[in-house]
């Protein structure tokens, strides 16, 4: 075999090569069926509200809510996402206390939470938002599945009532 011979051989096998390389790293980069949607970016004072959208969670207490006990401080709420076989998964960046708690003039207490949506995800869903008693705690509260706002600007409010 002559070195010209050698050459085209070891050229067409590195060729090969990388063909195969880049074909593996193509089926490699392919999203998983149920892959979670894109964790949001954190509220900025520098991103207009017009940016995106917001979600928003009302928690309603009961009148006899055991505060000695059960402080709003430690309540944890959890946003999910339904996949299209009906499963719900936990949204990694939308977990948290709740933001503020607020008494009514009729003597109501609201608590609230509030997550920002971006652009590109406007109008997903259904999501659903979740109230603990704490990070680990026994499940309080369940709100109905909802969609993200639809349009920049928008806002989605949850209302759920505690045990």
């Amino acid at each position: 075999m002559s070195t010209q011979e050698r050459k085209s051989g070891t050229r067409l096998s590195m060729l090969v090569s990388a063909l195969c390389v880049a074909v593996a790293i193509t089926f490699l980069a392919q999203p998983a069926l149920a892959q979670l949607p894109p964790r949001p970016e954190p509220e900025s004072p520098n991103r207009p509200a017009s940016a995106g959208g917001q979600v928003t969670l009302r928690v309603q207490f009961p009148q006899d809510w055991p505060w000695e006990s059960v402080h709003w401080q430690d309540l944890w709420t959890v946003v999910q996402w339904q996949d299209e076989w009906s499963a719900w998964h936990d949204v990694e960046g939308w977990q948290g206390t709740l933001d503020t708690v607020e008494i009514g003039k009729d003597g109501a207490v609201v608590g609230q939470k509030a997550w920002w949506v971006g652009p590109g995800e406007l109008g997903k869903g259904p999501f659903r938002w979740l109230v603990y008693q704490g990070e680990s705690g026994a499940l309080l509260a369940a709100g109905e599945p909802f969609n993200l706002p639809a349009f920049k600007g928008g806002t989605v409010k949850v209302e759920v009532w505690l045990k």
